[in-house]
């Protein structure tokens, strides 16, 4: 696996989100329709994402998209229909939420509330490309999404985001509480104004081009 890249400056981060190759990843990514929502919470998060959990009395991959195809199928109406960023992170932190304590239950252990909201973000990603969705939904929801934080999301805002007391070694639980995590958005949201394109468009530089 490549090192997280650290951005150096904001400018730096400014300049490659509104480059061509960085807007064509993202239009690259979004234009992959997928067919239903299994297939979103599948082709969303990928396997080795579950290295993380071990020593569980279930298989991590199947628990989290047994209860991720659930919890978007049941709320498939509420999300498609969400137009204003307030809503969007009750959204995202309610069922963040609920996955923590779905995951207590079934396995004994902890989640964790950053873990938790980076596997919610990376099939939120792929729910944009629902086939679906309407263009409009497609867009909106494009413009709203969240950052999934792990090391390369994190570690790049490093130099950038000296309040954020970023460790040279973070990864997805480095973020522990919702207060931290909305702090890490937030900065991530003005830098992506900056640039004139969606936060998201973050993740596909720090993570989908740099793999």
């Amino acid at each position: 696996m490549p090192k997280p890249y650290e951005f150096s400056t904001e400018e730096e981060l400014v300049q490659r989100l509104c480059h061509p190759n960085t807007v064509n990843a993202a239009s690259s990514f979004f234009v992959q329709k997928s067919p239903t929502i299994d297939h979103v919470v599948h082709a969303g998060v990928a396997g080795n994402t579950f290295r993380a959990f071990r020593n569980l009395p279930v298989q991590p991959s199947v628990a989290f998209r047994k209860w991720a195809t659930k919890y978007i199928t049941d709320t498939h109406h509420c999300l498609s229909t969400i137009s204003d960023a307030q809503s969007y992170a009750q959204y995202v932190n309610d069922a963040t939420n609920n996955l923590c304590a779905e995951w207590r239950r079934i396995t004994g252990s902890e989640m964790g509330y950053g873990r938790g909201a980076k596997l919610f973000n990376l099939v939120l990603k792929k729910f944009a490309c629902l086939s679906s969705l309407s263009e409009e939904q497609r867009s909106t929801l494009i413009d709203l999404q969240h950052i999934p934080l792990d090391s390369y999301t994190i570690i790049g805002l490093r130099s950038i985001a000296p309040q954020l007391s970023i460790p040279k070694n973070a990864t997805m639980k480095f973020v522990e509480t919702p207060a931290q995590y909305s702090d890490f958005q937030a900065v991530i949201d003005a830098i992506a104004k900056k640039a004139g394109v969606p936060p998201i468009y973050y993740d596909v530089l720090a993570w989908d081009m740099g793999h």
